[in-house]
């Protein structure tokens, strides 16, 4: 988490022809003499998700006072570029404030941006006056769109709840972010890789910890792991030694409409109803992940910091794994 302050900056202006949802086209020329908060975020994103809360609330609190949040969707896989795709995640993710799409990183290269999520706050004047990247800091972010919306004569405002995460929580290393294409993947029995070709591996069973072991027959893609054959069962699969409380896959299927079932294992058994995330049905001695559109998905969902081997095993050739992200905080 970084948090640092800027003074007088000029925000840049929005480039012309981007899809707005929620709302027609802005510009900051048309907003000045609002307060503007812009927030860098991608649907797949567990930090992002994990701020919307915060600005679903702001909104809440303050649009009727001046305060005009955007969201600037930039996308980090290319299935996020696809505006049926967001528009759908911004309907489940109830976020009603205007977002504009930015699919080819116009908005972002214009701030020089480098992280998600970022929120810049834009005083009336059009002048960035705060910076905040990552989680966290949601009071110090109150404060200042309190203080830009003071500027513009309002004081009616809420009293700002302290920080009650800081301190609250019990964390621990986590295995990293791990991605599944070529281009970032990390592999642990994946030698001589073809992108994009389909290729048989065999896992012999010898694990290290937090890289990817394949088994059966996938494509390794620029962005994606590719199971690349349809079987009977469920037998071929993917494979990681983690550490953490939680996991998150992002991962879609790769046919519209087109379901896909797979098959969660931890350490060799079935995955324990008690560890299985909001997106895995435990039933019938199996643990079923089923995946439908692309986004994140909540496999692991634990009371207890642990270390153990997942294991997702699949018959379907429809489907996409992007990223594996891990929760080390017990809340």
């Amino acid at each position: 988490m970084f948090l640092h302050r800027k003074q007088k900056i000029n925000a840049p202006e929005f480039p012309k022809g981007l899809f707005w949802i929620n709302s027609d086209s802005m510009t900051l020329r048309s907003l000045k003499g609002k307060v503007v908060l812009i927030d860098f975020w991608t649907y797949s994103c567990i930090n992002c998700l994990h701020t919307l809360e915060h600005l679903r609330t702001w909104h809440k609190k303050y649009a009727h006072k001046g305060l005009v949040i955007i969201g600037v969707h930039t996308p980090e896989f290319d299935f996020e570029k696809d505006e049926a795709n967001v528009k759908r995640a911004i309907k489940d993710l109830k976020v009603n404030y205007p977002v504009v799409l930015d699919p080819n990183y116009k908005i972002w290269s214009l701030y020089a941006n480098r992280w998600w999520p970022r929120k810049l706050l834009i005083n009336k004047d059009g002048e960035i006056v705060y910076d905040h990247v990552g989680e966290g800091g949601y009071a110090q972010t109150e404060n200042a769109i309190q203080e830009a919306l003071r500027e513009i004569g309002e004081e009616d405002l809420p009293a700002v709840r302290p920080e009650m995460s800081v301190g609250g929580g019990i964390c621990y290393r986590t295995t990293p972010e791990t991605y599944l294409g070529f281009l970032r993947g990390r592999f642990g029995n994946a030698v001589g890789i073809i992108p994009g070709e389909e290729q048989d591996f065999n896992d012999k069973g010898s694990h290290v910890d937090d890289l990817v072991y394949l088994h059966g027959h996938w494509a390794i893609e620029k962005e994606e792991l590719r199971h690349s054959r349809e079987l009977a069962q469920a037998t071929e699969y993917l494979s990681l030694k983690y550490s953490a409380f939680s996991v998150n896959l992002v991962t879609g299927s790769l046919k519209k409409n087109k379901s896909v079932e797979v098959h969660v294992e931890i350490d060799g058994q079935t995955l324990p109803e008690d560890m299985a995330g909001r997106d895995v049905i435990v039933k019938n001695g199996k643990a079923i992940l089923t995946i439908t559109s692309p986004r994140m998905y909540n496999v692991i969902s634990s009371d207890v910091y642990h270390h153990g081997t997942l294991k997702l095993k699949l018959s379907s050739d429809h489907v996409g794994f992007y990223a594996f992200t891990f929760g080390g905080c017990k809340e």
